[in-house]
């Protein structure tokens, strides 16, 4: 068995630390494709070492690698530090080797960052489910792009019995992009009471009200989420710390839910000033397995 296998057994094995260890020691003895792409991979995946992974993947590609697996990996970091241009090339690099569903999410979310929201509405519609995460931010790249009967048409086919339902505050917020108040205000109601939501969505779904010219009904909505924010702050209060809850956690945790409580107190008279909360969007980069010679995978050693 090769080392390379072996450490990959023991990553299955949950065994990580002797894994990345076995690894180190591939690359010292021989600096090849496989060996810097595997450890960086555990760098980058199971260690959250972007500075240890980098430059590692950064001397694969030096060796001309006939795989996408280390573009991938370079696109994923570069769009962690927000470098949406170096992400790009590198993603559009691994899709020429490959094109995976990881990639070209990744490529679609760097092309909404340059401001190029038709090819990400493009990149996006390749890989997106009936009404999950990925349509919708085909929706955000539409709406983007101005193309609002497209982005229009997608919501009103929104289907909650969807396997990859992304849920209906979702469609809520982007009905209020492009004006769709009353179907907005619908979305909202359907979930609004199934889970915890921001403050920040407090926010739109109080825009909506106020544009529909159900006042009473926001200055309530309002009210009855301060008294929900002033109760979170008491049991916060209470909470006991330990070693996963520090005296600095509790701290810092009460200050925000203290500043969510300002800002909903602040709220109602903003709205009657004409304030219309903006839209708040962070696109999530995904990932997968970018490990030669995985079982899992059925990748295939890399055939220097």
């Amino acid at each position: 068995m090769s080392l390379n296998k072996k450490a990959l057994q023991l990553f299955e094995n949950n065994q990580y630390d002797e894994a990345i260890l076995l690894l180190e020691n591939v690359v010292k003895a021989e600096r090849t494709v496989q060996s810097l792409n595997n450890l960086a991979f555990m760098y980058l995946y199971e260690e959250e070492d972007v500075n240890r992974a980098k430059p590692l993947l950064e001397e694969v590609i030096l060796k001309k690698p006939q795989s996408h697996f280390p573009f991938s990996m370079l696109g994923e970091i570069a769009i962690q530090e927000k470098q949406w241009l170096d992400a790009k090339n590198y993603l559009q690099k691994s899709i020429d080797f490959h094109p995976s569903i990881e990639a070209i999410h990744n490529v679609a979310v760097a092309h909404y960052n340059l401001e190029d929201y038709e090819m990400a509405a493009t990149s996006f519609h390749q890989i997106a489910k009936d009404s999950d995460v990925i349509r919708w931010y085909e929706v955000l790249a539409r709406i983007q792009n101005k193309d609002y009967d497209v982005a229009q048409s997608i919501l009103d086919q929104w289907n909650a019995q969807s396997d990859d339902y992304a849920g209906a505050i979702e469609a809520a917020d982007a009905y209020v992009e492009i004006d769709c108040f009353e179907k907005a205000r619908d979305m909202f109601k359907r979930e609004w009471d199934e889970y915890a939501v921001t403050s920040y969505i407090i926010s739109r779904y109080a825009y909506t009200l106020f544009q529909l010219n159900e006042v009473q009904t926001c200055h309530d909505l309002i009210e009855q989420e301060i008294e929900k924010k002033r109760v979170e702050i008491e049991e916060e209060k209470r909470e006991e710390c330990d070693e996963h809850w520090s005296e600095l956690d509790k701290k810092e945790r009460i200050e925000e839910l203290h500043q969510e409580l300002n800002e909903l107190l602040q709220l109602f008279a903003k709205l009657q000033s004409g304030y219309r909360p903006p839209i708040e969007i962070e696109l999530d980069r995904t990932g997968g397995c970018y490990l030669f010679g995985c079982q899992q995978h059925m990748h295939e050693e890399y055939n220097n």
